[in-house]
């Protein structure tokens, strides 16, 4: 598991960043951080403990994707305190009929993943040809090798049965998310906790400019 500071100035509070599968940094270098220190996590093949964050005052956990799985089922994850937990499209469960990625589409991606599909898989991550075009600077660099892989442990752990229960404080439901069911995401969350619907793709992040507009939600 890859971890990067985006931000480093011994603030007192700190966001701690769960990525998507197969992305990098740069799908939220453009966010302001303001003053946050900023923590990101990516490459969960396999998951590791995060990096002692005892010294800040304030911790915000923000997981996107199947960074909402990678973010619930972290070794130490239990021994963090966050002051706000947030998940972004995706769920606990991602490969699941109702409340994920349905097990046949899941296995299929990974079967399937080359650079053509990628450009596919992409196009409907960010909602649509307009927007893949738009968001050019926000694409992960990873190979597709790389991204096989990690997909494959993925799959590998939930496959195991691997499963932590972590409470989210708020969930971001992106009314257009073309990866993550909107309706799926509802099942996964209802009456677990408050969840916000926008009218997002499965890429939010070109709808926000600061990592403080995400904490507000």
């Amino acid at each position: 598991m890859n971890q990067l500071w985006l931000n480093k100035q011994n603030n007192p509070k700190c966001v701690l960043f769960f990525n998507g599968w197969g992305m990098d940094e740069n799908a939220v270098s453009h966010l302001k951080a303001e003053d946050y220190d900023v923590l990101s996590c990516n490459d969960f093949s396999p998951l590791q403990e995060v990096e002692d964050l005892s010294q800040y005052q304030d911790l915000y956990l923000v997981a996107w994707s199947l960074g909402v799985w990678a973010a619930a089922n972290t070794p130490n994850i239990a021994k963090l305190k966050f002051t706000k937990a947030t998940a972004i499209n995706g769920t606990l469960h991602p490969v699941h009929n109702q409340q994920g990625i349905s097990p046949a589409v899941f296995a299929g991606t990974l079967s399937g993943w080359n650079e053509r599909n990628r450009d596919k898989f992409n196009m409907r991550v960010f909602g649509g040809r307009s927007q893949y075009a738009e968001a050019a600077g926000r694409l992960s660099v990873r190979t597709v090798e790389n991204q096989k892989a990690e997909l494959a442990s993925i799959l590998q752990s939930v496959e195991a049965g691997v499963q932590t229960e972590f409470s989210f404080d708020c969930v971001l439901v992106g009314s257009g998310d073309l990866i993550f069911a909107p309706q799926n995401q509802l099942n996964s969350w209802q009456n677990k906790t408050r969840v916000v619907e926008m009218a997002l793709p499965h890429f939010p992040f070109m709808n926000f400019q600061s990592w403080q507009e995400i904490l507000d939600l």
